[in-house]
Parts: structure tokens; sequence; C-alpha cells
């Protein structure tokens, strides 16, 4: 296994010990706020690079996509599938949508995994648990009232990334998330709740947006997802793992 990037997503791959015929694409952009073209550039050219690499070397590409509602657009509670059209709201939204779509023009061997929120060690301290947990420390918490988020552990994402790989899927494209999308009032609650602090919550309205995706491609191509807990409480155990101190 071959691992681009040095983040989270990467880490945790290089510390699975897996061992597969695969290059795992985990260099994206540093943050889905930017509208850096230089920033979108540099992705799209390290991708085309890996593509044609692991083309000529017969090697499957496993590529990090967003599951979010940048690529999906705004929701209306029902779950977003793969095979549904994309209506990306944002630059970095439709970047990830050239990424897939160059992906798939090359004919490389390829899975696209759509993720949601990944949680887990080493994150960056502007992504979302790190930057209110910081936030929840310094008393003070900006709450976007009308934003949902659907935590998952990296963990869990190896785990069903590498069961989908050792599957029939080819050329495919997956939802890979909870299925429970939460409030960020429920998020920063909870945060509150196992730190032991108190901190002012202050409420930015912004529009609500009842996002969810599908995941019902991957339960069924990776059945050990119905083993981690899927639940409406999933996300606590999610920031249990590594906030509780």
């Amino acid at each position: 296994m071959k691992v681009v990037g040095d983040g989270m997503i990467a880490r945790a791959f290089v510390n699975s010990g897996m061992r597969m015929d695969v290059v795992v694409f985990a260099a994206g952009v540093s943050r889905s706020t930017t509208t850096e073209a230089t920033e979108f550039a540099r992705e799209a050219d390290l991708l085309n690079e890996v593509i044609g690499d692991a083309r000529a070397a017969r090697r499957r590409l496993l590529y990090f996509s967003t599951a979010s509602a940048h690529l999906y657009g705004n929701g209306d509670g029902s779950p977003r599938s793969e095979e549904d059209p994309v209506s990306p709201t944002t630059a970095y939204g439709r970047h990830k949508v050239a990424m897939e779509d160059m992906i798939r023009a090359s004919g490389v061997d390829h899975l696209i995994l759509r993720v949601t929120e990944v949680v887990g060690p080493h994150q960056r301290r502007h992504q979302l648990l790190p930057a209110l947990f910081s936030q929840v420390n310094e008393g003070e918490v900006t709450v976007y009232r009308g934003a949902r988020r659907d935590l998952i552990d990296v963990a869990d994402l190896v785990t069903i990334a590498a069961e989908l790989l050792c599957g029939d899927l080819r050329h495919a494209t997956v939802n890979v998330a909870s299925g429970h999308p939460v409030t960020a009032d429920e998020i920063v609650s909870h945060l509150l709740e196992i730190s032991g602090r108190a901190a002012t919550k202050v409420y930015v309205d912004i529009p609500a947006n009842d996002y969810n995706v599908s995941t019902k491609r991957m339960a069924r191509h990776a059945p050990s997802s119905a083993r981690m807990g899927f639940s409406p409480t999933y996300y606590r155990n999610v920031i249990d793992r590594y906030y509780r101190c």
C-alpha cells in the first residue's frame, strides 16, 4: 500500500498495517472553506500524477471525496445516494466533483469514498472538533444554529475502506457515514459535558440544512459497519474516544 498525504486520514492508513496493492490518496486541500485556486490546482496536479502512476503500475486508487452539503447541496431530510445528482454549493464542492470526474475519465481502477466529518487523532487545529474544543477551553463557543454534521471515527473509516477494497466493487463511489447527523449545538453540549467546563454559547443563525446521506451501499458492501454502533448517540462515543479527559 502506498499512502499519499500526511494528515489524519493518511496516518491512520499508514498505522493500520493494511497490506493491499492500492494507492491511498489522502492529500486534499487544507480547508473546505478555501477558495484559493492555487490550492485546488495543487491537488489536481498531484492527483493527475498519482493517477498516471497507479494506472501504469495497474494499482487501484482510493480517493477521499466529501459527502457534505459542499457536494450534495442543501438537504430536505431525505438521504442523498451516490446516484443522486450533485449540487455543489461551494468552490470546495465544485473542486471535489472535478476530482471525481478526473478519476472516472482516466480509466484507472478506483474506489471513491465520499466521507462525512472524520474525527480522530492528529487533526489540524482549524478542523471542526479541535476548533470547538479549543473554544470550550477558552470559555466561549460559537454555535452555528442550523448546522448539522455526521461524525465518523477515522478508525471506523479505515475498517470500512479495507472491507470495501477487499470486495467486488470496481470503479465505484460509496458514501461513508454514520447516517445520523447531529446539530452543532448537540456536539458543543457534549464537549461541554465531558470537559466539565462552563463556557458561553454564542449562537449565530445560518440557513437550516436538513442534510443526510444514504449509507445503503456502504452497508451492503461493508457489513462490518453494522457492528460499529452507528446510532443517534454514535457521535458521543466518537467525541468521548478522543476528547474525554
